[in-house]
């Protein structure tokens, strides 16, 4: 077989090479597991896509479940990194977070309060309140008491990035009213591109809140203008290292988190990264098809030959989207959020089993099931037989999947019912949507997600005949019938399409 190279995210050091058909594979199942997903929100229709060539998206869908899933549905399991981080580097920071496109400040207000303490600072820095507190700050056990939290650096630094003249009012309103300067702020008026200048943003006057000023006007735009200053990523860094006190000013500088929201320049500035001297751990941005003046597609390789892996954020995993798994149907989400790391850094992968909830001994995942029966052993067993015999099985054995009574699928802990009958599962292919709210417990966490499947050591194992069976299963649960639940709010197009009901 002919090869080509791609690294996959799950491995540190050396790239992996697939072969043709290996890449296939996984191209593959990342699409049909995409399917399933879109099948589980309610377009049964969609998994007629399962098989075939496809040169463009079938349909579009637009959705708040793609489009409203952004790098707040991530927070959880950035917290634990950053603060694990931070923690190993003994109060340092692992680096600045850029918001651009900060409009009023949602996100940066989420990310002060879930990485900062600015109650605490605030608390302290009362002369009246201060001698009175013993355990204070986020490193109480340190002992430096309130003095000690006065004088300490930011346990978070953020730059929020926003052109509009009304949104940038509003955004430093909130900033003084919540108080976050007692961590570390700054707001920044102006755009972010990938030179340093000056633009015309086009705006609307009637407006409180402008969500869809723009740079990238149409001539026809009659919209007033206004004129800003355009910054680089590196003019952002540095002026959040001038101006927030505390913070470190060795070289390279870091960036741990960049948010990009910035109608349409998202891709002149992803590719600025790769020639930035900040360095860029981890980068999520909102993709615009209406918006975009190029393909997804084509920055998702540019990233990629950056060394970023992608992927589609949805409220509860993480779908790769960077070679080998980048397939035409990842552009039918006309409006959706992506979150990108360093494929050589393991962080990125623990990002992606946090968020899916892979932790720990036999992590849970409700409403999923594992393809294919381990050691094409069919029988049902109880929980405790099931998770013995997967036990027994070792490497062919991913896991269990589990009858649930419980409506939200999280059968085998308490308070809910118990789990089962069970039958213990290969999971090539990793899990996916349950139509029937089975329940799976993982005895291989990184077997549940096709990104730490694509491993060197799990690639030998991805045999397409059991890819080709996952496909012809799904399509003949929709043929016999058996029903997905759908979401409310999504409903399908007479004209080919889904959308939102607002």
């Amino acid at each position: 077989l002919a090869t080509c190279v791609v690294a996959s995210a799950s491995l540190i050091g050396d790239a992996v090479t697939l072969g043709e058909e290996e890449a296939f594979e996984l191209r593959r199942a990342g699409r049909e597991a995409f399917l399933i997903y879109l099948a589980s929100l309610g377009c049964q229709e969609c998994l007629a896509f399962a098989e075939g060539s496809l040169d463009e998206a079938p349909i579009g869908i637009s959705s708040q479940i793609f489009g409203c899933a952004d790098v707040d549905a991530l927070l959880p399991s950035l917290h634990w990194i950053y603060e694990s981080a931070r923690r190993q580097a003994h109060g340092n920071l692992p680096g600045l977070l850029v918001d651009g496109g900060a409009n009023v400040g949602r996100a940066t207000s989420r990310w002060i309060a879930a990485f900062g303490d600015t109650f605490g600072r605030r608390v302290v820095a009362n002369a009246t309140h201060a001698p009175c507190i013993i355990c204070a700050g986020a490193d109480a056990t340190s002992g430096g008491g309130a003095a000690g939290v006065a004088a300490a650096p930011p346990t978070v630094a953020v730059v929020a990035v926003e052109p509009s003249a009304s949104n940038f009012a509003l955004l430093q309103k909130h900033a003084l009213e919540s108080g976050w300067t007692y961590e570390g702020y700054l707001g920044v008026n102006a755009a972010l591109g990938n030179q340093t200048g000056e633009a015309m943003l086009a705006f609307s006057e009637d407006f409180a809140i402008d969500e869809v000023a723009t740079l990238l006007f149409k001539p026809t735009d009659e919209r007033p203008r206004q004129r800003v200053r355009v910054l680089t990523l590196d003019d952002v860094v540095r002026a959040g290292l001038e101006a927030i006190p505390g913070l470190p000013q060795a070289l390279p500088p870091t960036v741990f988190l960049l948010k990009l929201d910035i109608e349409g320049m998202e891709p002149a500035v992803l590719r600025s990264l790769l020639t930035s001297k900040a360095q860029v751990k981890f980068v999520t941005f909102e993709y615009s098809s209406g918006i975009w003046r190029e393909s997804l597609d084509v920055v998702i390789a540019d990233l990629h030959a950056g060394g970023y892996f992608c992927f589609l954020i949805t409220p509860d995993r993480l779908l790769p989207v960077s070679p080998p798994f980048w397939d035409v149907l990842y552009n039918m989400p006309v409006w959706s959020n992506l979150f990108c790391g360093r494929e050589n850094d393991p962080d990125l992968s623990a990002v992606v089993q946090l968020h899916a909830g892979v932790v720990g001994l036999w992590p849970m995942l409700p409403r999923t099931y594992l393809e294919g029966y381990a050691k094409d052993h069919m029988e049902e067993l109880t929980f405790a037989g099931a998770r013995k015999l997967c036990t027994d099985f070792g490497s062919e054995c991913a896991g269990i999947t589990c009858a649930c009574s419980s409506g939200d699928g999280t059968c085998g802990r308490p308070p809910s019912p118990p789990a089962g009958p069970c039958t213990v599962r290969s999971g090539w292919g990793g899990a996916r949507s349950s139509p029937s709210g089975e329940v799976t417990f993982m005895r291989d966490p990184e077997a549940s997600e096709l990104f730490l499947l694509s491993g060197a050591d799990a690639l030998p194992g991805m045999h397409s005949a059991v890819v080709s069976r996952a496909a012809i299963r799904d399509v003949r649960r929709l043929r016999h019938g058996m029903r997905w639940i759908p979401i409310q709010g999504l409903h399908w197009h007479p004209d080919g399409g889904l959308g939102l009901d607002r």
